[in-house]
């Protein structure tokens, strides 16, 4: 790049930087990595433990395809919607007890929607259940190398044992890119339909910031809004983690503002070697600043579909496709058999016996020293004849 170019870049990058709502997002938690080589391109405070919200669905994705690709499960297998399943807050589907859809479709709405019930039919569906799934994610993150990253749940729901870092949001996001090229079309969905209602993403930088194509956000009060972005410009594919904005559209112009610089970098070190100095920093909740009634009145979220972005980064919705249809049903593949195992196991536990002392029977005999209450009575020798 010529020295005239570069410095019209760097002018550029550190005017947008100095934009915004007056909150400093550029001193939240954050990384650029080229998803390619792994090198990191930027960071800031990309060790600080953080609640993910519903990027803790990327996870839920990630040990979906794991077992897709093990043959545990085909894209036509079924996820089940469960009680526990349908007792999930939103967002959700809203789906009756007892509705099947297939994994390919489940994997569509948990990364348009973000639908907490069916990442948790999902789990079920996949390990049997949520425990066996949670095992498999914390599994699957000790393997990755995220080491500042526990999970409790599959949708991201609060919880104070769930945190993950910025570095490792951006470790297993390139990991899903690189690991499952084949999938990586549904995270630039930017919309599916089911009947007659259209939900929008909540990546607001699809079809607003040229080369968008995923990935996945997320919210819940005590960690403000999370994203991690990918975008892809002239052969280099960048991804972006932003932690605690304190708006959908913050959070998408920051994302766009680390693209764009990440476009223009280079790193020495990968995010694989990018490692912790320190004690790590523990998660604290933002419900205070995020959910608070000034919050609330001064917080511009508007509808995902009808965003109007005030940033020269994120341009308006530019639709170029009609919105992915989702149906339920079309289960053709069996379920696991984790799923199997589970349905089948006996629900609840067989009381053991109990001794009840001085127990006669209206004959004045003594019966089995068993009680015949919630218990299944000892077996008694009979006399010989």
């Amino acid at each position: 790049m010529a020295p005239a170019r570069a410095l019209i870049m760097v002018a550029m990058i550190a005017f947008l930087i100095g934009t915004g709502n007056g909150r400093a997002e550029s001193s939240l938690p954050s990384i650029a990595i080229d998803a390619d080589n792994g090198a990191v391109l930027s960071s800031n405070r990309a060790f600080d433990r953080w609640y993910p919200a519903s990027l803790t669905k990327l996870m839920t994705v990630y040990v979906t395809m794991r077992a897709l690709r093990a043959g545990e499960i085909q894209p036509g297998s079924p996820v089940t919607m469960t009680r526990q399943a349908a007792a999930q807050p939103p967002s959700r589907m809203g789906l009756p007890v007892g509705t099947r859809l297939r994994v390919d479709t489940a994997l569509q709405i948990l990364v348009v929607k973000s639908a907490n019930d069916v990442a948790v039919a999902l789990a079920e569906s996949v390990a049997g259940s949520i425990p066996l799934f949670v095992e498999r994610m914390n599994a699957e993150a000790n393997r990755l190398g995220m080491t500042d990253s526990r999970f409790a749940n599959p949708n991201g729901l609060h919880s104070s044992d769930q945190y993950s870092t910025a570095r490792d949001l951006a470790v297993l996001a390139r990991q899903i890119f690189t690991e499952f090229p084949e999938f990586s079309k549904i995270f630039a969905v930017p919309a599916i339909r089911y009947g007659e209602e259209v939900d929008y993403s909540y990546n607001l930088l699809l079809e607003r910031f040229d080369g968008a194509d995923g990935m996945k956000t997320g919210f819940i009060c005590a960690s403000g809004y999370n994203m991690v972005a990918s975008a892809t410009r002239n052969g280099r594919h960048v991804i972006a983690v932003v932690l605690g904005a304190f708006s959908q559209t913050d959070r998408a112009i920051e994302a766009a503002r680390l693209l764009l610089s990440g476009f223009e970098a280079n790193g020495a070190t990968t995010v694989g070697q990018f490692t912790r100095n320190g004690a790590p920093v523990v998660p604290t909740s933002q419900r205070g600043t995020i959910c608070s009634k000034k919050a609330y009145e001064t917080r511009y979220d508007p509808g995902a579909g009808d965003a109007k972005i005030d940033s020269p980064l994120l341009g308006p919705r530019r639709s170029s496709t009609a919105p992915l249809e989702v149906r339920t049903g079309g289960v053709d593949a069996p379920p696991s058999e984790a799923f199997l195992t589970a349905a089948l196991a006996p629900k609840g536990k067989i009381p053991v016996p109990r001794p009840r002392p001085g127990s006669r029977d209206v004959d004045g005999e003594p019966i089995s020293p068993a009680s015949t209450l919630n218990a299944i009575p000892l077996p008694v020798k009979r006399p010989s004849r």
